[in-house]
């Protein structure tokens, strides 16, 4: 099961007013149908998280020892190895999927993102819009620079638009930061949830994950000590 891992990996002074800050840094790509039972794939923290669970539409599977709850379409559960005395606050960043992969035509101004390079050479690259100094990647976005046809068999995808454009942390997370047995049932946890808009024509709010194949970045802030003055 879990196991605490040290903080302060940078062995460098951060100067703050809190006593000792902890961040934790994240990304994981969601995947509702994958057969792991996590509703999501690929959970990346440098071993400082236990588990990352979403709803899933396969049957809830284990991540390290701990069994998928499937919470409600929306809701990421993040599960830490360590325990921690305060919340202190965190982001989130979205990484969209494309909307189309094989598509050769461009337009002036548009962003593109190269999803195969094909025979298609540096220099044909740079006149659809590649940045002069980068040999082409898949993935490297541009703007495109033309309006027509790319040469060569290279291809491009058209960014996707965010379906949950507001994550928010769910409850008081200061009453989930400490574990009674991390060994056992690991540390701390968050819930978060992702929100949209019901539909273009309005601003109102409801649970909404993210499409399957979105990155995830989250960063979270604790202070580790027990060290304060008014709270923090």
């Amino acid at each position: 099961m879990s196991v605490a891992r040290g903080f302060g990996l940078n062995g460098k002074s951060l100067y703050t007013n809190v006593t000792m800050p902890k961040y934790v840094w994240c990304n994981f790509i969601v995947d509702s149908t994958n057969g792991n039972g996590w509703g999501v794939r690929s959970v990346k923290s440098n071993g400082y998280i236990e588990a990352v669970f979403m709803h899933t539409s396969a049957t809830p599977g284990k991540q390290n020892a701990l069994t998928n709850p499937n919470p409600q379409a929306g809701f990421a559960l993040i599960v830490f190895k360590n325990n921690f005395n305060y919340y202190l606050g965190g982001f989130s960043g979205q990484v969209i999927p494309l909307t189309s992969t094989s598509t050769t035509s461009l337009t002036t101004g548009n962003v593109y993102a190269i999803t195969s390079v094909g025979t298609t050479t540096l220099a044909q690259w740079q006149t659809a819009g590649l940045p002069a100094g980068f040999a082409p990647t898949v993935g490297q976005s541009f703007v495109s620079a033309i309006t027509g046809s790319i040469s060569g068999s290279g291809t491009v995808g058209i960014p996707g638009v965010p379906n949950a454009t507001v994550v928010s942390v769910v409850g008081d997370p200061n009453q989930t930061i400490a574990n009674s047995n991390i060994a056992t049932n690991a540390g701390a946890q968050i819930m978060v949830q992702f929100a949209a808009p019901t539909n273009s024509s309005t601003t109102t709010l409801v649970a909404a994950s993210p499409s399957n194949n979105t990155v995830v970045g989250m960063q979270f802030c604790f202070d580790g000590s027990s060290v304060t003055i008014d709270g923090i």
